[in-house]
């Protein structure tokens, strides 16, 4: 990974957290966006426990509700400069069966 002081990287999901690790290493600011406040704080804990000189923050937004999502992009654009790397890592660790209707079944 190259050096990346001065660069910002937002990270979704508080889960897998080596590539916000090693986003930090690598000296990014890193913002670590994710729903659940304390399950962000415990990710936080667990990048500054192997990267103590790393810059990183909470981000709250809920992927499944677009309002939240225009809250934390709107915010996000308010107080920060740059954006540099979007890493969009959330996703669902068991999506449910795929249903289809009998009327589109051949």
């Amino acid at each position: 990974m190259p050096s990346l002081p001065g660069r910002w990287a937002l990270v979704t999901g508080t889960g897998g957290l080596g590539l916000e690790a090693a986003l930090a290493t690598a000296g990014a600011d890193v913002i670590v966006a994710g729903r659940d406040p304390d399950k962000g704080a415990a990710a936080i804990a667990s990048i500054n426990q192997r990267v103590p000189e790393a810059h990183v923050r909470f981000g709250g937004v809920d992927l499944d509700d677009l309002a939240s999502i225009a809250d934390f992009t709107t915010e996000l654009v308010r107080t920060e400069q740059q954006l540099d790397i979007l890493i969009n890592n959330a996703g669902v660790m068991t999506p449910p069966d795929r249903r289809v209707p009998r009327r589109c079944r051949r």
